[in-house]
């Protein structure tokens, strides 16, 4: 297997029976002068075109590996709605497909289903293990669909997962895994070991509590941050993550884990397969203002993705490495993720001057997500793409953090941003729990 898919292997294992949880779910509208057996040609140019739809992962004496097919049978459900009916049908049908553990060892890494209304196609269904693609990897199969759909056809991608599996075992690929594994075993020694208590890691009903909220105010403040500090947005909320984070555990230097997309050439961002491994991000929260501090992540944050390549089973070394250092402490389950593939919203409410800024937290929701009885992340902030205000969600142990503060730990990130952008914060630990 490839690096990326050896990383989020080793997630799907630990979930066991639960592993669903990692599965993406895509619905795509059919345009109305195809029928099925365009559509049926279609899915199969798709498989054609990229082997990591046809890949099996298996664990043999020769390690975890991959064995792709080089042609078969893919099975395609087909669902008759009635007269308008299609969309809550593709939305029904992908509850229960996305819900549905995939046997890697047994099956392809992907799934579909064709939903039509009145005989004609609709909907395509569409559910993937993010064994076989990471998002941005769906991103891409849903731009070749839709080429294909539309009787184009772009030159297949060359570079597939089987070579990136040999790039990484020798030359500049194996050099920069080499880089990347110092890069982990140098921050290992300058970062706490934990930024909580011990606890134990047994599973119970709704130990691990996500909220989300939904705050135009936070959207607006991290675009004035970000042009007033020159970096991105994404930057902004990795900086007020750390420095809520930081302050709440009363740490003065925070480790995160980013999702690293690590697609740095048209080769990568081409290809379809599971590339995202963790980067390990160090920052300092406690000196200087607010946005001294997103300054720093700036750069600490290009380092990490710099080296978020490697072979997982070489930085597990690192880790035993430093939990030996520690006394047999070491927690490292504090996450942070922009899924966003926008940097800056696209169609921001008015209100930038302090007084109209403040106005817009009381626009702010904060709402249940789910619940889960276990997770392998302790902290875990993401945000997603709206193109008028900040959706932030934020994952949390609850026997760390209690579920009342959860919302708070939402509250303060807004209240930090906001206070940052209309300049009447002084350092970022101020206005966190």
């Amino acid at each position: 297997m490839t690096w990326g898919q050896r990383a989020i292997w080793k997630s799907i294992r630990w979930l066991g029976d639960d592993a669903h949880y990692f599965n993406i779910r895509r619905i795509e509208p059919v345009p109305a002068d195809l029928d099925s057996g365009q559509v049926e040609a279609a899915l199969s140019a798709l498989l054609c075109r990229h082997e990591a739809l046809r890949t099996r992962f298996l664990e043999t004496q020769d390690g975890w590996t991959q064995q792709v097919a080089a042609e078969g049978t893919l099975l395609l459900d087909r669902v008759e709605a009635g007269p308008g009916g299609g969309a809550e049908a593709a939305d029904r049908l992908a509850r229960e497909l996305v819900g549905r553990t995939f046997r890697h060892a047994e099956e392809w890494p992907f799934r579909c289903a064709l939903v039509l209304e009145d005989g004609r196609p609709a909907h395509l269904v569409l559910v993937f293990s993010h064994l076989g693609v990471d998002f941005w990897g769906v991103r891409e199969l849903e731009s070749d669909l839709r080429e294909l759909f539309a009787g184009k056809e772009s030159p297949a991608p060359s570079w597939q997962p089987l070579d990136q599996a040999l790039f990484e075992t020798e030359g500049p690929g194996a050099a920069r895994g080499a880089a990347s594994v110092e890069y982990w075993r140098r921050t290992l020694r300058a970062v706490p070991a934990s930024l909580f208590r011990p606890v134990d890691d047994q599973g119970r009903p709704e130990r691990f509590v996500r909220l989300g909220m939904d705050s135009p105010a936070t959207a607006v403040a991290a675009t004035v941050l970000a042009e007033r500090c020159q970096v991105s947005t994404g930057t902004v909320l990795l900086a007020a993550t750390a420095a809520v984070l930081g302050a709440h555990t009363g740490h003065s230097t925070v480790a995160l884990q980013l999702i690293a997309v690590n697609r740095h050439d048209e080769r990568s961002r081409r290809l379809v397969a599971a590339m995202a491994e963790n980067a390990l991000f160090a920052l300092d929260v406690a000196d200087g203002s607010f946005e001294q501090t997103v300054r720093r992540a700036f750069l600490a944050g290009m380092n990490a993705y710099r080296h978020a390549q490697y072979d997982p089973s070489a930085v597990d070394v690192v880790l035993d490495e430093a939990r030996e250092r520690s006394g047999g402490t070491l927690d490292l389950g504090y996450f942070f993720n922009d899924k966003r593939m926008h940097d800056r919203w696209e169609d921001l409410p008015a209100g930038r001057e302090p007084d109209a800024l403040r106005a817009l937290t009381g626009r702010t929701e904060i709402s249940f997500v789910g619940a889960w009885e276990r997770q392998d992340a302790a902290f875990f902030v993401h945000t997603t793409y709206a193109p008028d205000t900040c959706l932030l969600y934020l994952m949390a142990d609850t026997e760390l953090i209690a579920r009342a503060d959860i919302e708070r730990l939402l509250r303060a990130f807004e209240t930090l941003l906001v206070e940052a952008a209309a300049g009447t914060e002084n350092t970022p630990g101020e206005n966190a729990p």
